[in-house]
């Protein structure tokens, strides 16, 4: 087996400001003709994007920078279960770009998973009202999910 191609992504969270529930999102792609930024201000408390940022550092077409243009319309989208088809809808098609697509699928769904145990981490919540959570909000987010609290029942 030859290796054909490589894509490296890698996704941070970071707690922007000590109790002010403000979290930061980055996911970056690094591959032969790629080098893109995709940075989300996060409001924990309410599940909301407050702030983004896309930027190409390394692009295939000169046009492609024309997306970092879209991450305005990033603002204001709540971090649900309906925020992948909300963001596909502004990051897809003719005037968009799947890379930017693939950088929020794999940084923003997940951040409550980090989240929430830093929290409990920190003392701030417990082990308890983490479950609470994920069975009030996400009860339907996988099939794991699906499975546990549908067996609590």
């Amino acid at each position: 087996m030859k290796l054909a191609a490589e894509r490296n992504f890698k996704v941070n969270y970071y707690e922007k400001e000590e109790g002010k529930n403000l979290w930061i999102a980055e996911s970056h792609l690094i591959d032969e003709p790629h080098d893109i930024s995709v940075i989300l201000e996060i409001d924990m408390d309410q599940m909301l994007i407050v702030d983004a940022n896309i930027k190409f550092y390394r692009n295939p077409a000169k046009e492609c920078i024309l997306i970092e243009e879209i991450a305005d319309r990033l603002v204001g989208l709540k971090v649900d279960h309906s925020f992948s088809q909300n963001a596909m809808k502004i990051t897809m098609g003719p005037s968009g770009c799947p890379n930017i697509m693939t950088l929020l699928n794999i940084s923003v769904p997940g951040i409550l998973y980090y989240y929430y145990p830093y929290k409990i981490k920190c003392g701030e919540m417990t082990q308890e009202q983490f479950f609470e959570i994920l069975r009030e909000r996400e009860k339907n987010a996988c099939l794991a999910h699906t499975i546990i609290f549908s067996e609590e029942n």
